[in-house]
C-alpha cells in the first residue's frame, strides 16, 4: 500500500513540474477597432511622413521592381528612387504643378505632371498624387471614391478611386497610427504590389 501511495505521489509530482515547465502562452492586448470616419480624417490630414518600401509592378510590356524612400512634407513631396542593391538611380521632387526629375547620372527634367514624367522618362505606370494617400490606407480627398470593403479592425481593405482598385493587405501599428504594410494597387493591365519596411511619423 506505501508503495503504491509512492507511486502516486511522484506521479503527481512529475505532472507538476511538467505543468511548471511548460511555457504558458503569452497575452497579447488586442488593437481597439477603428471608427472609419475618424481615422480617414486623421490620415488624410497626415501631412509628414517618410516611408522605406518596395514597389513590385507589372504592365503589359514589363516587370519590374522599386526600392522607394518617399518623403512627404505638406505638399511638397520627395521620392529617391534605388536599385536593388540600395544606389539612387534617380529623385522625383514637386508640388502640385511642378514637378522636377535628377538621374544619378546628372540628367534634369521638368514638368507639370509626376505621373507623365514619370512614365515618359522611366516608363513606370505610378499615380503619384493618388499614392499620396493610398500608402496611408485612405482614399486621395480631392477625388470621389468607393469604400468596398471594410476589414474586421474597422480600417480599409478595398476601396475604389479614379478607376484604381485598392486592396490592403495587412497593417502595423506604428508611432501611434494603423498603417499599411502591404497593400495592390491596379488599374487595367497596371499592378503595383507595395511592401512598406519602414515607417516615420514625426
Amino acid at each position: 500500500m506505501n508503495a503504491a501511495l509512492k507511486i502516486i505521489n511522484l506521479a503527481v509530482a512529475l505532472c507538476l513540474l511538467v505543468a511548471c515547465a511548460t511555457p504558458q502562452p503569452v497575452l497579447r492586448a488586442e488593437l481597439p477597432v477603428v471608427d472609419w470616419q475618424t481615422h480617414l480624417i486623421q490620415q488624410q490630414a497626415l501631412s509628414e511622413w517618410q516611408a522605406q518600401m518596395v514597389i513590385y509592378g507589372q504592365d503589359r510590356d514589363q516587370k519590374f521592381k522599386l526600392r522607394l524612400l518617399w518623403k512627404q512634407q505638406g505638399e511638397r513631396y520627395q521620392i529617391k528612387i534605388k536599385d536593388f542593391i540600395g544606389r539612387t538611380v534617380a529623385v522625383l521632387e514637386g508640388v502640385p504643378g511642378e514637378v522636377s526629375l535628377k538621374t544619378s547620372k546628372g540628367q534634369h527634367f521638368q514638368g507639370e505632371d509626376a505621373d507623365q514624367l514619370i512614365y515618359e522618362l522611366l516608363n513606370l505606370p505610378i499615380h503619384i498624387s493618388g499614392m499620396r494617400y493610398w500608402l496611408l490606407g485612405v482614399p486621395e480627398p480631392a477625388s470621389p471614391h468607393r469604400l468596398l470593403q471594410v476589414s474586421a479592425d474597422g480600417l480599409a481593405a478595398e476601396i475604389q478611386q479614379q478607376g484604381w482598385q485598392l486592396k490592403y493587405l495587412s497593417y502595423s501599428q506604428q508611432s501611434g497610427r494603423r498603417l499599411p504594410s502591404q497593400a495592390a494597387f491596379s488599374i487595367d493591365q497596371v499592378h503595383l504590389r507595395a511592401q512598406i519596411k519602414q515607417w516615420q511619423i514625426p
